[in-house]
């Protein structure tokens, strides 16, 4: 049994005209047949990059649809017998889960059980109803036995008898007063001889359950696998009626090949098998495409297509129709049809004129005159001048789609030229005539309504009257000479606001679109309004509005207009275009009047209305601005004297500052604050936001009068409204059933939602009324229109004709009868409002959109101003500072401009507000004009501190720890320090020590010295270490060093300079030994020392700056030896242990890094860290921080192999090069003249590495491709490799597989070049495969092609098992495809039981069918199951990592980001490091090193100094002054002569 139900839907929405033979999908009725459909509905037309919404029809389609059903006593999707047979479910004696839902369990009644409730619950019941007791006591009957218990008397006859063990003395059953030996209960024999009984001998249980012996007569009865039940009844377990078997239901049966054992099976029209996803859908689009050459087949649901025709085409998909010219050239041409060459004039024409935008735009209404109906007419002159034919020819083109049913129900229609035409429908033959308003002759439409993708197209039997146009084309005249006289007002305001410049043949932007207003339609603006706009204070208005008129660097054509939806003015704000339903083009709602006037600069378009740009909107004024006074800083000037301030200005007045000092050493200051005069914008009352734009309800009525606008600059322009009102605007009542000015009126509406502003009259809203109900006061009975059940829209009424309903908008709506104005019904009796772009709300209240208020901003650029110029529009203005558009805008680099602007330690560039200007550079402080650092190097008198500095690469310690205090020598004390000393502490590892050693932990200004107690300590960054704080005289020293000039600003503390150079302990330091030394202190490593002295490694490893050696042991080097039967290590393999330029201590060897080796930057070495070991390469570290004088020494247990999968790339390119003898010539001053000067230019030598895998190897880290090291995709394919291969495998014909390993589907062999013949059976397929057939069941056979249709075997077959003929005609069983038995008796084969099926060892295989399996990579692996290989996510977004960064795998879709070599941070984010913080970068003392880029920077020399940055030179009195200083004692200058020889 099924229970009926009906199924409705409707067909796709399509233009009305080819929805007459659309059909239902297979199986559904179409219940509008004959018609085309109902008109409810609207589809999209495309047109290049817009899209345009018309009305259209659908049909409606249904089906009956039967819901199957299980009948009673059966349950599960197979619909199989519940326990105790259907005919008595469960015994009679309980109730079964049946239905196809139901799970076939039995439910019993009280006091049953069992699996069919076959037995009783209770052990001492029994009989059809369990209700009749069991009068046994322990099992025997009463007094039946004579017990022996030492409690009664011992009976002699008893004691004689001797009975054995398990039976006992009892009355014999042939006489009662004789005695004999009876076995006990639950034993059987004859007295003598008793046994235990098992039940289990005598088949208690079902015949497919396990009996199991517990005891005498005891035992339990539990069902086989694969089926279930009490024992007592089992029944066979069939997995499908169990959630169909995980079978996904979609696309697979489940199929019953035995107790518990099941299969699913694809579907018709299904393929391809896969576990828990299912089968395939068979594409029948490829096999059997029935749709158009110009349509597109999709299969969207088993065994049905859908055809859509493609973008250009129009149709069902079966018939497919192009646009309007294919159209025309199809009936011109067609053999034997009707208009068979009787179009080719105006065909011709069309070429000529229009052909373009009838291929591309629309859409269109072509009216086309036959050959015949252009007789009169001079073609050919028409050919040759365009724009008489273009002419002529858009006297024949109506905009939109306008039929014969939509001609019938108007009286005019509008051409592309602007000229308007009448129709006739009501004459004598009753066929449509038309005529131009401006012509003699009406024309006869003789078939209309032929469809074309982009319009329609109506065959005429004459061509429409020549007319003139009224405003004529004049390619020789400027816009500006045409528009006098008769379009003078307009020019007028042209030439007032300058814009009329432009518009003549030499202005900027052309050629121009303008959109002109007539005279009488300026003269028709508001009272005042013109004269306003006309006035100096309006004018920025005026120009605002003349621009919007005009459209620059473009000449729209009117086919364009048609076909786009709106575009940008001048005044970079939209112009809306829409067409009628009569053809008549509007502009912003305004008719156009003269089409597309050219001129020698662009087009004129004539209108009968002036464009209001949003922008100006109130034009009236709106802004009342106020001005106040305030206290202003005095930035500029900063003094020292703060007590001066401070004592005659309260201290409210004065700021804490920085000024520079002497030798542009910056101290701290103060400034004062004085009066300022500051303009505040304003908006005036009624109006808000930055544009100050009108509150809701108008700027003269805020909030309907019933509010409170929350107005002003800052405000933004909601209501609050008084009790009893609510809106945007406060126009509606609070009280759904009230309405009026005050809200006191109740509403008359009966059975509809009242209409509750406070202008309206009280009827209900439209759509709104119920039960039924019509009228405005829903107080009317309504009826449907059509016997289609169609209800038309509030504002349509249901008129007939010629027997058909429909519904037409009533006069001053437009729509389809169905959809007019803004209502979109949703059901009967329903609606929805939807406010119009632009607008928000519920589409009763509806509150215009200011883009500025939204968190984009109105899409304006963070250093621009949003400005609101209109509902959803905007405007974007760049702030001060800036240049641009608005959507993009750059600084003006201001700055760039006065070079001798910025500091020397500042750069001009784009700060975080976005503005160009003077910054000072990373670790430097100040305004830009003014910089002071965490470094010293624009102390002079800290130059050489700061030398030692760079030379104990200590600028990180100094520049980012935070509250210090440094101690500078001077020069002099630097001068004057002990040479021994000097020698000690100023090398590379004893420079570190004296440097913290004048650091102090903490900030101390002189002041907070001069606070501290005589006996003070002051700790030092020198771990242990302290200096003395003493005072003489009110004079302070440290640790002996008096302060000669304290107090220097720095960015994270205070400078002081002293007068002695601060010398630690030596006990606090000592040095390190070299490479070597160290070596020779670790003697499991003696092999590794000697291999470095024999190839003479240690001086290139001591050469650079800093290194990082792994050194594998004694061990480890013989091992290698051993095993690879080598008699020593080669130099490379040494070099390859080694990294030079860096000391990578173990914090620093990160899992993933890699580095670059001795050998080149094409082998590295890789850092892994592996359950807690860290490994380089396949070495464990185990002996790690030996430390020497410049770098670390790492212990290996294991020899590195070099590992060469890259192959990169080192090309060395000569920049410039000038030989010995091309000498060139430089300009210098001297004795103020300009001599040339023989001079060298150098050679430039750039090198760039491109990173390469060799072949073989893919991805940034070169890993193998699939396959074999030496037979990548194993000889089959070809490997994407490369550092930017995917390491897939392009398989060759015939191959298939992650690694090409396998065969394609269908084939087989060595070369997979056999293909398989099996038409119902199973191919032995692959590269082992023979092509040999398994049969499935039912066909036997070479090609398993021949059904069996006689079964000769009589039955003895297994279900699974086909009877074939042996050759000398006897039958014989055998196990179909994926079965293995003798034929008889066949199982399913578990593909996956031996070896994994198959799989990789990274793979689970997964039954599918018998026989059949599908090998699924485990998670973090990809490829078919048979070749898996790891994920690796740096494959893909570079795995998260930064740009610069390495992306390393370290195991299946795991990888980690280290930050490359020069950039610092977590690999997520890297940021460069500064090459400036160590020795200058390399630049003079006297330079100033700008960091630009990775390994770039640039040397500027210090101001007053020359030079090329890396050597700078002062002038004479720069280098007289400094040999002056440099020769200065701590008691005065010593006086020395200086002898100078000039010799020209």
């Amino acid at each position: 049994p099924a229970i009926k139900s009906l199924i409705t839907i409707r067909t796709e929405c399509q233009s009305c005209l080819v929805t007459f033979g659309i059909k239902c999908p297979d199986g559904y009725t179409k219940i509008t047949n004959g018609t085309v459909g109902i008109r409810d509905c609207r589809y999209t037309f495309e047109v290049r990059a817009y899209s345009l919404f018309l009305p259209g029809c659908r049909h409606i389609c249904r089906r009956d649809y039967l819901q199957p059903q299980c009948c009673p006593g059966h349950w599960g999707p197979d619909c199989m017998e519940c326990p105790g047979g259907a005919r008595s479910p469960c015994s009679g004696r309980g109730r079964c889960a049946e239905g196809m839902e139901g799970n076939g369990r039995c439910l019993c009644q009280e006091g049953f059980s069992g699996t069919a409730c076959e037995i009783c619950a209770a052990d001492n019941v029994f009989g059809p109803s369990c209700s009749a007791v069991c009068s046994c006591v322990h099992g025997f009957p009463l007094f039946h036995w004579l017990p022996q218990q030492s409690s009664f008397p011992a009976i002699p006859e008893c004691a004689a008898l001797l009975c054995p063990e398990n039976s006992r003395c009892s009355p014999s059953s042939k006489e009662e007063m004789k005695l004999e030996c009876k076995c006990l209960p639950n034993y059987k024999g004859d007295g003598k001889h008793c046994e235990p009984i098992n039940p289990c001998s005598q088949n208690i249980c079902h015949p497919h359950a396990r009996c199991t012996y517990l005891g005498p007569n005891q035992h339990r009865c539990a069902c086989q696998e694969g089926y279930r039940g009490d024992g007592q009844v089992c029944l066979p377990a069939d997995p499908c009626q169990a959630n169909f078997g995980n079978c996904p239901t979609e696309s697979t049966v489940c199929r019953y090949s035995g107790p518990g054992q099941a299969y699913c099976e694809c579907k018709q029209h299904y393929r391809n098998f896969v576990p828990g996803v299912g089968c395939s859908m068979i594409d029948l689009c490829e096999s059997n495409n029935p749709c158009h050459t110009h349509a597109d087949c999709i299969t969207i649901a088993p065994g049905q297509t859908k055809c859509t025709c493609r973008k250009g085409y129009i149709g069902d998909g079966s018939t497919c129709y192009g646009n309007i010219m294919e159209r025309l050239r199809e009936l011109n041409t067609e053999p034997r049809g009707k208009w068979q060459g009787r179009l080719t004039s105006f065909i011709s024409l069309l070429d000529k004129a229009y052909a373009w935008p009838l291929s591309n735009l629309g859409p269109f209404t072509v009216l086309l005159p036959t050959d015949k109906g252009l007789k009169g007419f001079n073609v050919k002159e028409f050919l040759l001048d365009n724009n008489a034919a273009q002419y002529f020819v858009k006297l024949h083109i109506i905009a939109g789609q306008m039929s014969t049913e939509q001609m019938n129900n108007t009286d005019t229609f509008y051409t592309l030229t602007g000229k308007s035409g009448e129709i006739f429908s009501e004459d004598k033959d009753n066929q449509l005539k038309l005529k131009l308003y401006e012509g003699k002759k009406k024309v006869k439409i003789i078939q209309g309504n032929i469809l074309a993708s982009n319009g329609l197209l109506h065959i005429l039997d004459r061509a429409m009257d020549k007319v003139v146009p009224t405003f004529e084309s004049n390619t020789e005249q400027t816009i500006m000479t045409m528009l006098q006289p008769r379009y003078s007002k307009f020019r007028s305001l042209l030439e007032k606001t300058n814009v009329g410049h432009a518009l003549n043949e030499d202005g900027v932007g052309g050629p121009y679109t303008v959109f002109v207003p007539s005279d009488e339609a300026l003269n028709n603006m508001k009272d005042g309004t013109l004269d306003y706009l006309l006035s100096s204070e309006g004018s920025r208005k005026l120009l605002e509005l003349i621009r919007y008129h005009i459209v620059p660097f473009t000449q729209l054509e009117v086919a364009t207009l048609i076909s786009t939806p709106h575009i940008r003015s001048m005044a970079n704000q939209i112009i809306r275009f829409n067409t009628t339903n009569k053809g008549q083009i509007l502009v912003n709602g305004m008719a156009l009047e003269e089409m597309e006037v050219a001129a020698k600069n662009g087009r004129i378009y004539t209108l009968r209305g002036v464009l209001i740009p949003p922008s100006i909107i109130p034009i009236l004024p709106h802004r009342c601005d106020e001005t106040k006074r305030e206290m202003r800083l005095m930035t500029s000037k900063c003094r020292l004297q703060c007590f001066f301030f401070l004592t005659f200005f309260q201290t409210l007045f004065v700021h804490k500052c920085i000024y520079p000092g002497r030798i542009r050493s910056l101290k701290n200051g103060c400034a004062r604050y004085c009066n300022a005069t500051v303009k505040i914008p304003k908006c005036c009352k009624g109006f808000y936001g930055p544009d100050c734009n009108q509150c809701p309800g108008g700027f003269s009525n805020p909030c309907s009068g019933n509010g409170q606008c929350a107005d002003g600059l800052d405000g933004n322009g909601t209501c609050v409204c008084q009790d009893g009102f609510q809106g945007s605007r406060c126009q509606f009542c609070s009280d759904p059933s009230k309405y009026g000015p005050r809200c006191d009126k109740t509403c008359p509406c009966i059975f509809g939602t009242c209409d509750n502003r406070i202008d309206s009259d009280g009827a209900c809203l439209p759509g709104t009324c119920r039960n039924g109900s019509a009228g405005r006061f829903c107080h009317k009975q309504t009826s449907v229109c059509g016997p289609y059940v169609q209800f038309c829209h509030i504002h349509a009424t249901c008129e007939y004709s010629d027997g058909t309903a429909s519904c037409v908008c009533k006069p001053g709506y437009e729509g389809d009868g169905s959809f007019c104005a803004e209502c979109i019904r949703t059901g009967r009796g329903t609606h929805t409002c939807v406010c119009r772009q632009g607008w928000t709300g519920d589409g009763r209240d509806c509150s215009e959109i200011n883009p500025c208020l939204l968190p984009s901003a109105g899409g304006c650029h963070h250093n621009a101003t949003c400005l609101y110029v209109g509902p959803g529009q905007n405007e974007c203005e760049c702030k001060k500072g800036f240049r641009g558009n608005g959507i993009d805008c750059e600084p003006i680099t201001s700055c760039l401009e006065q070079t001798e602007k910025c500091h020397p330690l500042a750069t001009c560039q784009l700060t975080s507000s976005g503005i160009w200007s003077c910054v000072c550079q990373e670790g430097y402080e100040g305004d830009g004009l003014l910089c002071y650092g965490n470094e010293l190097s624009f102390l002079s008198a800290a130059a050489v501190f700061n030398q030692w500095i760079n030379n104990a690469s200590l600028q990180h310690l100094l520049s980012t720890t935070s509250n210090l205090t440094v101690l500078v020598p001077s020069r002099q004390a630097i001068a004057d320090m002990d040479q021994e000393e000097k020698a000690f502490w100023l090398t590379k590892s004893n420079i570190p020590i004296l440097i913290k050693y004048h650091t102090l932990l903490g900030t101390y200004g002189v002041a907070d010295l001069q606070a501290l107690s005589p006996s003070d300590m002051l700790a030092t960054s020198l771990q242990g270490s302290f200096l003395h704080l003493a005072k003489a005289d009110g004079n302070i020293t440290i640790g002996g060093a008096s302060v000669i000039d304290g107090d220097n600003a720095a960015t994270n503390g205070v400078i002081h300079i002293i007068n002695k150079v601060l010398v630690p302990q030596r006990g606090l330091t000592g040095s390190l030994p070299n490479l070597l030394t160290r070596l020779d202190e670790m003697p499991d490593y003696s092999s590794f020392r000697g291999y470095i002295i024999q190839y003479n490694l240690a001086t290139a490893i001591e050469a650079a700056d800093a290194y990082t050696v792994f050194a594998p042991n004694n061990d480890a080097i013989e091992s290698y030896i051993r095993e690879k039967k080598v008699t020593t290590l080669e130099e490379d393999m040494l070099r390859y242990h080694v990294v030079l330029e860096e000391k990578l201590l173990r914090n620093d060897l990160h899992h993933g890094m890699h580095r670059e080796t001795m050998l080149g930057f094409s082998y590295l070495l890789g850092f892994f860290l592996r359950d807690g070991q860290l490994y380089v390469n396949e070495a464990p570290i185990n002996y790690t921080n030996v430390a020497t004088d410049k770098g670390v020494i790492h212990g290996l247990g294991k020899v590195l192999e070099i590992q060469k999968n890259r192959c990169d790339i080192n090309d060395t390119t000569i920049v410039r090069v000038s030989s010995i003898q091309d000498q060139c010539l430089y300009t210098i001053y001297f004795m103020g003249r300009r001599s040339p000067v023989f001079g060298c230019q150098p050679k430039c030598v750039k090198t760039v590495i491109t990173r390469e895998c060799c072949a073989g190897y893919f991805g940034p880290q070169c890993q193998p491709c699939p396959g074999k090291p030496e037979n990548v995709c194993f000889g089959n394919g070809i490997c994407l490799d490369g550092a930017n291969g995917t390491g897939s495998c392009e398989c060759g014909r015939g191959f298939s597989g992650t690694a090409c390993e396998t065969c394609a589907e269908g084939k087989y062999g060595v070369h997979c070049d056999q293909g398989c013949t099996c038409v119902h059976g199973r191919c032995s397929q692959g590269p082992l495969g023979d092509g040999a057939c398994d049969c499935d069941v039912g066909w036997r056979g070479v090609k398993c092609d021949s059904e069996i249709t006689k079964d000769n075997c009589n039955g003895t077959c297994h279900t699974s098992a086909n009877c074939l003929l042996n050759p000398d005609g006897t039958a014989l069983c055998k196990c179909a495809a994926g079965f293995q038995g003798n034929g008889t008796v066949c199982t399913a084969i578990n593909a996956c039981e031996i070896s994994n099926g198959g799989c990789s060892a990274k793979a689970i295989c997964k039954r599918t069918t018998p026989g059949s399996r599908v090998c699924v990579c485990k998670a973090g692996y990809t490829g078919d199951g048979i070749v898996c290989i790891e994920i690796n996510p740096c494959l893909e977004s570079h795995g998260g990592c930064h740009r610069h960064a390495e992306c390393t795998q370290t195991g299946p879709n795991q990888a980690v980001c280290n930050c490359l070599p020069k950039y610092t941070g977590d690999g997520k984010v890297c940021t460069l490091i500064n090459v400036c913080l160590t020795n200058n970068g390399g630049c003079s003392e006297f330079a100033v090193c700008n960091h630009t880029g990775q390994d770039e920077r640039t040397c500027t020399c210090k101001p007053n100094y020359i030079g090329d940055g890396f050597t700078c030179r002062g002038n004479i009195h720069q280098v007289m002054q400094g040999m002056f200083l440099s020769l200065e004692g701590p008691g005065g200058p010593v006086v020395k002569t200086l002898h100078f020889h000039h010799r020209v």
